[in-house]
């Protein structure tokens, strides 16, 4: 298989669990929306290892014979922050995450929130309505920080894949790389810009 097709495959399966989320408003508009759904995710698998991808995708297919939804974890588990009371009502049906998972999550979240600010401060114009950068910040009427959304992500993936998530992310910081930087520039060249820079200068043009 290929790279290109591993990774819409892994896609394909996440927005059919996103289907699937209910949500106590009613529907989210972002569930009609497949095609920003797809340029999103795609950029950020884009950015991994194929050994990576092939044990997500495995992770994927384990958790959707098991009937698992691992969009309902990750969105169940941003709102112990954002929604404490209704957090508590699902708290009992998300599965455990061991302590070491926690540990290895705890380490890349730093990481995750230090390229973050770096892009912010590279790329202002283009961070300037992306989320807030720490999960203590989180709230009902201020949303889920990027810190919150890595780490419940993060914590559905076996310890297989977090293996893969840590030593990929932990030697692109000693070179000096900012895996996020580059999940983005995956993302704006969907949009038909020629880089960071280009897409950069035409919102501060805008």
């Amino acid at each position: 298989m290929k790279r290109e097709e591993l990774i819409f495959e892994i896609v394909k399966i996440e927005w059919d669990m996103f289907q699937r989320v209910h949500n106590t408003g009613g529907r989210a508009s972002c569930q009609d929306d497949p095609d920003t759904f797809f340029r999103m995710r795609m950029s950020q698998w884009a950015v991994y290892s194929d050994d990576l991808l092939k044990s997500y995708r495995k992770d994927l297919e384990d958790a959707w014979n098991e009937g698992r939804n691992f969009l309902f974890e990750k969105y169940g588990g941003m709102m112990k922050n954002t929604f404490p009371e209704e957090y508590e009502e699902i708290r009992d049906i998300l599965p455990a995450v061991s302590d070491h998972a926690r540990a290895v999550i705890d380490e890349l979240a730093a990481i995750h929130v230090e390229w973050d600010r770096e892009f912010a401060q590279k790329y202002p114009h283009i961070r300037e309505n992306g989320r807030l950068f720490n999960s203590r910040d989180d709230s009902a009427w201020g949303g889920v920080s990027s810190e919150t959304y890595f780490r419940e992500e993060a914590a559905t993936y076996s310890e297989r894949t977090l293996e893969f998530l840590e030593k990929e992310m932990k030697e692109a910081k000693k070179n000096g790389e900012n895996l996020l930087s580059d999940m983005i520039a995956c993302e704006v060249a969907f949009y038909g810009y020629k880089s960071l820079d280009d897409a950069e200068k035409t919102l501060l043009d805008s």
